[in-house]
């Protein structure tokens, strides 16, 4: 069983992060194609995956539906299908990136979208601040925007994209205008809050459904997983949206730690997708992008992936100028 599910997903993967504020100028000035695949090829990666929106909602492919959401300081306009293309030319698997529940550019423009929890408030941070914890309400407008997105990114990448990993679909329970209309049509008791819980956790699974549904009507051998930070009981109703799970588990995070992905994996394998483990290269958490994780620690990790069955992934976070760090993939190379 081990030896058949490490085939068939690439076994050593790299996260690429690149959620980028759009007050950063020169956005991969530096690129180099060439020198970007030879990176991960010397340092034994087979699979990569790439940004084409962030959570700061910025898109990094010539958008033709949303050019307003292009990164206001992309020097390569055509960076998502120059990655692509020089990782493939280098036979390394490229699955994309889209982020779902987060997003700071449709955040501020759409209030209307936003998940609302009882007596109004928005979900996540105040606006006042900095970063892109808003959450947005799939059952809104926000719906048709995503699969608008979603199409032309399938488009753009001739229509055979390697796959998908669909960031931040958590059940968040919601009290919305277009929550609480599905809701009251459907007789539920608003101020019950299990009933409330329950109504959101359909709704990701409607979701997860039409979406996966979409994906594979274009390309049947598209890759598609959906992260919420875990992999639980609350994943086993939709587990047949997914074509594999991606167990994100950094244990230098208080989120994580180094209890959770030992269970987490004995759990996921009763699910019987194929299971890829997630840790990160960083000191401590996602954004960490100047740190190192030290050698033996990393080794831990990944050889611990192994010994329950599962693929491996590394998360790295790409400088804003597209420049990959040559010691984040000497220390990955090692591994």
């Amino acid at each position: 069983m081990t030896d058949i599910m490490i085939k068939q997903l690439p076994s050593r993967q790299v996260h690429l992060d690149f959620h980028t504020s759009g007050y950063i100028s020169g956005i991969a000035s530096e690129f180099d194609p060439e020198s970007f695949a030879k990176t991960f090829a010397e340092a034994h990666v087979n699979s990569v995956t790439l940004f084409a929106r962030c959570h700061h909602g910025y898109i990094y492919y010539p958008s033709k539906a949303f050019p307003e959401r292009i990164h206001p300081h992309l020097q390569r306009p055509d960076l998502l299908k120059e990655q692509v293309d020089a990782l493939h030319a280098a036979g390394i698997n490229a699955p994309v990136y889209i982020t779902i529940q987060w997003d700071r550019f449709t955040a501020e423009r759409h209030p209307e979208w936003l998940i609302r929890k009882n007596g109004g408030a928005h979900e996540g941070s105040s606006f006042l601040e900095p970063g892109f914890y808003q959450s947005l309400c799939v059952n809104t407008g926000y719906r048709d925007f995503l699969k608008t997105q979603i199409l032309e990114t399938i488009e753009y990448l001739d229509n055979k994209p390697d796959g998908f990993f669909f960031d931040i679909t958590g059940i968040r329970p919601c009290l919305c205008s277009a929550c609480r209309t599905l809701m009251k049509a459907q007789g539920l008791d608003m101020t019950d809050d299990e009933a409330v819980r329950n109504f959101a956790a359909e709704t990701m699974i409607k979701y997860k459904t039409e979406l996966s549904a979409i994906v594979r009507a274009v390309n049947a051998d598209c890759t598609i997983f959906y992260n919420a930070g875990h992999i639980g009981p609350c994943t086993a109703a939709s587990a047949d949206t997914y074509s594999h799970f991606e167990m994100e588990s950094l244990p230098g995070e208080e989120q994580w730690g180094y209890l959770h992905f030992p269970v987490t994996a004995r759990y996921a394998r009763t699910l019987k997708n194929d299971n890829l483990g997630m840790t990160g290269k960083f000191h401590t958490s996602w954004g960490d992008f100047h740190s190192l994780k030290n050698l033996a620690s990393l080794e831990f990790e990944c050889f611990r992936m192994l010994s329950y069955g599962v693929a491996s992934s590394i998360g790295d976070q790409l400088e804003p100028c597209g420049k990959l760090n040559p010691a984040t993939y000497k220390l990955i190379g090692n591994i």
